[in-house]
């Protein structure tokens, strides 16, 4: 009974740990794409209410019809996805999959593809505001009544979504923090330093050693298990986290199982010479 007892309570810790994950949310491209939607319409809100008195006719025909297009690419809602900097949110002209951005989406759809394909080829993560000396993007300005700061209003940042995020599927590589190098090594030295007690005898009783390995272990599978499946040198650190941990926990699982063994026999064989020149086998029984 007691034996069952030890090795459910040990698993189940080591289940726990292994699998918990904190609340579950909404998909980060679900979120994202929330997010953005929500960008696009307050934004032609604000222009369109916004009064634009030194437009001509023109551009005033020209802004509401960009207006309209910013309308549709905010209902469509396909927007790009930052790969390539997992660690910030970025503005991407055109992303890996060839999706605009909203701002390269007005100049697209308004005429200027080569504009776009320029912009995108020299300087894919630049900001609307350095932007502002590129001859054909002021002259798209003028055209359309947009102003910089309105155009750059428009211009959203997009995000990567973390080391198990959408854009994992592009092959983003998470490097380790500092801290997290640190963290693993001492969690493997404490998994190594408890499998060595383990193994090797020493005067710590089977009990102690047996607890000092179990929570050392789940102290590895806690700090590997959220970075399993990572791409990188992170997924490399968890994996080694993980793998270190379990081992270290088995074998602490297994002193305490032994532990609650009671006490067995051990029978011993010796040759056995009689006085009168017999032989035979002693057997010898330690209880």
């Amino acid at each position: 009974m007691r034996k069952a007892v030890i090795f459910s309570t040990v698993m189940t810790g080591a289940l726990a740990a292994a699998l918990w994950r904190s609340p579950v949310s909404p998909s980060f491209a679900v979120a994202e794409r929330t997010r953005l939607r929500a960008h696009f319409d307050s934004v032609e809100r604000e222009l369109r209410a916004r009064d634009v008195p030194g437009l001509t006719a023109a551009q005033r025909a020209a802004r509401a019809r960009v207006l309209d297009v910013l309308h549709a690419y905010q209902v469509r809602g396909v927007f790009p996805r930052n790969t390539d900097f997992p660690d910030r949110d970025v503005p991407v002209f055109i992303d890996w999959r060839g999706i605009r951005c909203g701002f390269a989406y007005l100049v697209e759809q308004t005429g200027h593809e080569d504009v776009v394909l320029r912009i995108a080829a020299t300087r894919n993560y630049a900001r609307v505001p350095e932007l502002k000396d590129d001859p054909d993007v002021r002259r798209w300005l003028a055209e359309n009544g947009i102003t910089l700061a309105e155009a750059t209003r428009i211009q959203p940042t997009y995000g990567c979504g973390g080391p198990t995020g959408d854009c994992a599927v592009a092959g983003a590589v998470y490097p380790a923090s500092q801290g997290y190098k640190v963290a693993t090594g001492v969690s493997v030295a404490a998994n190594v330093a408890t499998f060595t007690l383990n193994v090797l005898h020493t005067g710590l009783s089977r009990q102690a050693s047996g607890i000092a390995a179990v929570g050392a272990g789940m102290i590895g599978i806690i700090a590997g298990a959220p970075n399993l499946g990572t791409s990188g040198p992170r997924g490399t650190l968890g994996l080694l986290n993980a793998g270190v941990g379990t081992a270290s926990l088995a074998l602490g699982a297994v002193r305490l199982i032994g532990n609650a063994h009671p006490a067995q026999s051990r029978v011993t064989f010796a040759p056995w010479f009689g006085a009168r020149g017999t032989s035979g086998l002693a057997a010898r029984v330690e209880f």
